[in-house]
């Protein structure tokens, strides 16, 4: 795959300091309620988007799980409830990572989702990353489309100047890799989307990403796409905004993952699950 040599280095830093969501969630095994529950829809993520736009905690009260549609590779994304600090934990986004959403609101100016662990603590997390993609299939006679590798703010995916390599240097802010060596590919489906069975496509978010161009002090819109490993590993590069009219609705399958529909309505594969 054409991330194998950036991502091997991410791995490897994921597994010495990242913590997923669902691992840092539910870190203390034997505390989980045994009882399954049921997995979040498209209708579920809007109603968390429409409550982290009021001030203050809003809870919902169906708890459920939600797949965490995470925007990037290995980003320091909660903050504690009470004081808005940073865990210093980070969201690796994979197959397994799934979390319990409570409710929402906006705190300090920013809108969260609130996330809650067995043992009742509540954590913030960013709302612009409980956002569901959309399916797409590129259109008939398309022009080629690139996406790149990128970095969001509170990462260590970054590019090392002194290495000259991605994946250990710590970034500030959201930086898009358009202007160094191996960090533009080509957007095709065996390599960014499901390209076999039923429903093949991409998953592509449609919340725009503002970008620092690496080396410029010009900023740009993205988009995520995820790109997902036939072991469900989550992957994520980044295409321009403009590219998205070289793309169509679809339905689109991801195995262990579920379906998001032509329409926008994402099925999980499991209809319950627990921890």
């Amino acid at each position: 795959m054409k991330y194998t040599n950036l991502l091997k280095k991410v791995a490897i830093t994921g597994t010495l300091l990242t913590i997923g969501s669902a691992a840092l969630v539910y870190s203390n095994p034997q505390t989980v309620d045994a009882k399954a529950m049921p997995t979040a829809t498209t209708k579920d993520y809007n109603k968390l988007q429409k409550l982290s736009k009021k001030p203050g905690v809003h809870y919902v009260k169906t708890r459920k799980w939600y797949f965490s549609f995470i925007p990037g590779d290995n980003v320091e994304a909660f903050r504690y409830l009470n004081t808005y600090k940073l865990t210093g934990a980070r969201s690796n986004p994979g197959v397994d990572d799934w979390s319990c959403y409570i409710g929402a609101g906006t705190f300090n100016g920013t809108r969260y989702i609130i996330v809650n662990d067995p043992g009742h603590k509540k954590y913030l997390y960013p709302a612009e990353y409980a956002y569901v993609p959309y399916g797409y299939q590129f259109k008939k006679n398309h022009i080629v489309v690139h996406d790149y590798i990128g970095s969001l703010a509170n990462a260590w995916n970054g590019y090392d100047e002194y290495r000259d390599d991605y994946g250990e240097d710590f970034t500030k802010e959201n930086i898009i890799y358009s202007n160094k060596k191996k960090a533009t590919f080509t957007v095709s489906l065996k390599k960014d989307g499901k390209s076999t069975g039923k429903n093949q496509g991409f998953w592509i978010g449609k919340t725009p990403i503002k970008f620092r161009v690496d080396g410029t002090d010009t900023y740009e819109d993205y988009y995520p796409l995820y790109n997902y490993e036939p072991n469900g590993q989550l992957y994520m590069s980044y295409i321009k905004t403009k590219d998205l009219s070289q793309f169509k609705r679809a339905t689109v399958t991801y195995t262990n993952i579920g379906t998001i529909t032509k329409g926008h309505s994402f099925k999980p594969l499991h209809k319950k699950m627990n921890f």
